[in-house]
């Protein structure tokens, strides 16, 4: 083998070593190193050196160099390519090789001549590194340390590696973006509070985002190459979805869709969603992409609105009604009047026991029965102003149930209290709440065969308040019987004005009852899970 062939052979071999360096994704400078190895093996006499144009700057950095002295790499790094500026730095501004076989008297030296000389360099050739799109991306300079000029073989391998480091350069550059690209949109996908979930054509899962994983309750490697019919609330959802979002042969549909999900724990929740397909650069389908919301919060503020909205329509509503009724009071007060002087009259003429004082009896009760329907609607329409003053809560309903002695006269009714030395002292106004334990005694009296057993329990309860008001301190009372309780349809309706299940009444004694408690500041609510009679709880704070 002659020694050219043995030259081309370590050349070949050479650039092999090159393309497995890219092949194994190593870093461009790792990649230029190797370059600049092979070369200065191939041909020891040579040194071997890369520049890279900075693509912020356009000047030249120092890329790869073995056998450079150090202080000369120093004095080349940042040179700005142009005429005159050896040979690296012309061959850049040019684009086109430059063969320099004297340093000591070319005129392109003459600005790094000295340092040149100084680190015994005699000779440059310089070929430039030209990118695919024909922009200089640096050079590749072979030094010697005497003058002389190249064969024909030496141009052709510059040549050569010059080409072989734009392709190192382009290909690592091109990595360096893609991976960039990858980093941030996965940033982003990872940054989007939203669930973000891709699948096949077939709606396999292919891709789960973090946000899914909070959202849904799953990790990737629970979910990844599974049909996504699990996370919908139902199949009839995951089906219907199908063939109104995921499916090709219609138009593309970016309309949010709002639909119920399902979490691991098994917790439904509404979501919205906006389903694309994800196509190809040939604008071949491939998947699909599904962007899901969850809107629980948005959900809950949307009902916390419309109570409201509801609540202002309705003391709009009671404000009107209020004066109604309040001027109907006005006008019919006279008339009672005259009902119960002429009831009192003939009460002394008519005998006991006759016909006569039965009906007269009859409009008696009819008159008190008006006057009580007419107090009820005060109190359900009109303004409720409150006079506080701190009492014993438990003074409040032994009031109540005493005043309901005629009512359990003649009954086997007992009233059981278990308060536990619990302190029941609180701010309130002891006359409207009252009320309130007349109404809920009166119920279960109403409701209960004897024999009935009403109990009261107290106890104190702490729940946080608003930001920056600490703990509150409340006082929580279940009123409960041994009645037929509630069932679920009456207990959802029990607090609506004129809903009543007993044979007489307005059916606004329990609204009422809201009233009053939440103009305290509490809450009253009734207890479904109670197996056996009704029970209602009250809250009210202490203060």
């Amino acid at each position: 083998m002659s020694e050219a062939q043995k030259l081309l052979e370590r050349d070949l071999h050479g650039q092999t070593r090159v393309l497995k360096q890219l092949a194994k994704g190593a870093s461009l400078d790792e990649v230029l190193h190797t370059l600049v190895d092979v070369a200065e093996e191939s041909r020891p006499e040579m040194i071997a050196s890369v520049l890279l144009v900075d693509e912020e700057t356009g000047r030249l950095r120092n890329g790869a160099s073995r056998r450079l002295p150090e202080a000369y790499c120093r004095a080349i790094d940042g040179t700005k390519p142009g005429p005159r500026m050896g040979s690296c730095g012309t061959a850049a501004f040019t684009g086109k090789r430059v063969i320099v076989n004297d340093i000591n008297t070319d005129p392109l030296w003459e600005k790094a001549r000295d340092i040149a000389l100084s680190s015994s360099l005699q000779a440059c050739w310089s070929e430039p590194i030209i990118g695919s799109s024909g922009n200089v991306l640096g050079t590749f300079a072979m030094y010697y340390r005497c003058p002389r000029s190249p064969e024909e073989s030496e141009l052709e391998f510059v040549s050569n590696c010059a080409n072989l480091a734009a392709l190192a350069i382009e290909r690592v550059r091109y990595q360096n973006s893609v991976e960039l690209e990858r980093a941030m949109l996965k940033t982003i996908v990872n940054g989007v509070p939203d669930a973000l979930v891709s699948s096949n054509l077939d709606r396999e899962i292919t891709h789960f985002s973090r946000s899914a994983v909070r959202m849904f309750g799953y990790q990737p490697e629970e979910v990844i190459g599974k049909r996504t019919t699990f996370l919908y609330a139902t199949e009839e959802d995951h089906e219907r979805l199908g063939e109104q979002r995921f499916n090709l042969d219609l138009d593309e549909n970016l309309s949010i869709v709002e639909i119920n999900w399902r979490r691991k724990s098994g917790e439904v929740f509404p979501g919205e969603m906006v389903a694309v397909a994800i196509r190809d650069d040939d604008e071949k389908a491939i998947g699909y992409l599904g962007l899901i919301r969850d809107i629980t919060d948005r959900k809950i503020a949307e009902a916390k609105l419309q109570e409201s909205q509801n609540r202002l329509v309705q003391a709009e509503r009671l404000a009107a009604m209020g004066q109604m009724v309040s001027a109907i009071a006005h006008e019919s007060r006279n008339a009672l009047q005259r009902i119960q002087v002429g009831v009192d009259v003939l009460s002394y003429e008519i005998e006991e026991g006759s016909d006569a004082k039965e009906d007269l009896d009859r409009i008696s009760r009819a008159k008190s029965d008006l006057e009580r329907m007419h107090d009820e609607l005060r109190s359900f329409a009109g303004s409720i102003k409150l006079n506080r003053s701190r009492t014993d809560l438990a003074e409040v309903w032994r009031q109540a149930w005493s005043n309901l002695a005629v009512a359990r006269r003649d009954r086997d009714v007992k009233l059981n209290e278990n308060v536990n030395e619990v302190n029941l002292e609180c701010l309130i106004d002891d006359f409207r709440l009252e009320q309130v334990f007349r109404n809920l005694f009166e119920n279960s009296l109403a409701a209960c065969e004897d024999p009935v057993q009403i109990d009261v329990d107290a106890q104190v309860e702490v729940a946080a308040g608003n930001e920056g008001e600490g703990e509150i301190e409340f006082l929580t009372i279940r009123v409960s019987d041994n009645g037929p309780g509630l069932d679920e349809e009456i207990r959802e309706r029990v607090f609506e004005a004129f809903q009543t299940t007993k044979a007489k009444g307005t059916g606004l004694g329990m609204a009422i009852a809201k009233r009053l408690v939440e103009t305290h500041g509490g809450t009253i609510e009734t207890n479904c899970d109670r197996p056996i009679g009704a029970e209602f709880i009250i809250r009210l704070p202490r203060s």
